[in-house]
């Protein structure tokens, strides 16, 4: 006797293959929170408004509320790069869906010096 398996309009994929979710990353604790926190620390100048920066990690944190996807505070000109070290102000923060800031990481920011370059 032969069974007939009906697979049409079935988007199943591979016998017990489970559908894998990524989750949004979660804020570091531990030993790389108090070393990200640090380096915030050392790049927040005296002079930086710090009303505006907590009104920026309100209003990320307002959008992960609101549309359901993880929103983060990027620095356009990151904090500790190879190249360059930015500033915790709020002129160099931005709020951004985590994908985004993950794919852009420490290596790329406006104005970068090779990007001029390419204009000679």
């Amino acid at each position: 006797m032969q069974l007939a398996l009906d697979t049409e309009g079935c988007d199943a994929g591979p016998l017990f293959a489970p559908e894998r979710k990524t989750r949004p990353p979660k804020r570091p604790k531990g030993k790389e929170g108090m070393v990200h926190r640090a380096q915030t620390r050392r790049a927040t100048p005296a002079w930086a408004d710090m009303a505006a920066i907590k009104a920026i990690y309100r209003e990320a944190q307002q959008l992960t509320r609101q549309t359901g996807e993880l929103h983060v505070v990027d620095h356009i000109v990151p904090k500790i790069s190879p190249y360059v070290c930015g500033l915790h102000v709020p002129a160099n923060l931005r709020v951004i869906h985590w994908r985004e800031n993950s794919a852009k990481a420490n290596l790329w920011w406006p104005g970068m010096w090779n990007e001029q370059g390419e204009l000679l």
